[in-house]
């Protein structure tokens, strides 16, 4: 902006809508910019585009075939899945390695294409944040030599420490999970896993403000109540987003997803189902 008083009016658009959706505007300073133009411009140079790209919002049942066809027409030579930090479950996210950086920049083009009932979103990236991450992490290796699981860091927050401020644009993802007793009371559990199973009903949720809550998700989900929550934050502890809920029933998580585009806090939240009837 040209001016202060620009940037105040500009701030005045916070929460107005754009569309469909709603657009929140943050005020950062000179530093924080001149630091995101660094970063922009280490980002475009030809020397760093090693062919590499990160995907966000798989489908949790998608395997390397799927991301093959999805870039029918590009070569890859490696795919890297990335799962939760307890290495059980895919976190919707990989980075895919193709032959020639020009086919990672065709790649980009289907940014927010489909793959099965989920768009995807396409990002730069560079080989050294997969190197980075395998080596503090390693997972497992799949048995084709093309595809492979890594690990996310382990990094539990708690509520207080995370404020709604731009999200940075991160893959490694953590989580805290909130086990709900079947006796709700009205303070919420800390965050800390109890070591219980997963339930294998659940249903995946985008969208989410920023500043929600687990009791924002109860809320939202009532009269259903969850069985667990588990909510994503990102390495420095901002949140993504995005969350998994779990119920006790397959029956409850299908009536869960009747809530699919409602509301939570003036924006409307995208639910994917993870169940089946014959889970128990």
């Amino acid at each position: 902006m040209e001016s202060e008083q620009d940037v105040q009016k500009a701030l005045e658009k916070h929460r107005m809508y754009m569309g469909q959706r709603y657009v929140e505007v943050y005020e950062i300073n000179n530093e924080d910019v001149d630091a995101l133009m660094k970063s922009l411009q280490v980002k475009s140079s030809p020397a760093v585009n090693d062919g590499v790209v990160r995907l966000r919002g798989l489908p949790y049942s998608c395997n390397e075939k799927d991301i093959v066809d999805f870039f029918a027409g590009l070569n890859i030579v490696d795919i890297t899945f990335v799962m939760d930090y307890r290495g059980r479950r895919k976190t919707g996210e990989a980075y895919v390695q193709f032959e020639e950086p020009e086919m990672a920049n065709q790649a980009l083009l289907k940014h927010r294409e489909e793959i099965g009932n989920r768009y995807i979103e396409i990002f730069p990236s560079r080989r050294n944040e997969v190197r980075t991450h395998v080596g503090s992490h390693k997972g497992k290796k799949m048995t084709s030599p093309t595809a492979k699981y890594i690990t996310e860091p382990e990094m539990v927050f708690e509520e207080h420490e995370v404020n709604e401020d731009i999200r940075p644009m991160t893959a490694f993802e953590s989580e805290k999970e909130i086990e709900l007793p079947k006796e709700m009371s009205e303070k919420l559990p800390e965050a800390v896993d109890f070591g219980t199973p997963s339930s294998l009903h659940f249903v995946h949720m985008r969208g989410l403000p920023f500043q929600a809550n687990a009791q924002d998700i109860i809320n939202f989900f009532a009269p259903l109540k969850p069985v667990r929550i588990t909510m994503e934050y990102s390495s420095n502890g901002k949140a993504t987003g995005e969350a998994d809920v779990h119920f006790d029933t397959h029956e409850d998580a299908v009536a869960a997803m009747l809530k699919d585009r409602s509301h939570v806090h003036h924006r409307y939240i995208e639910l994917f189902l993870n169940s089946c009837p014959k889970g128990k």
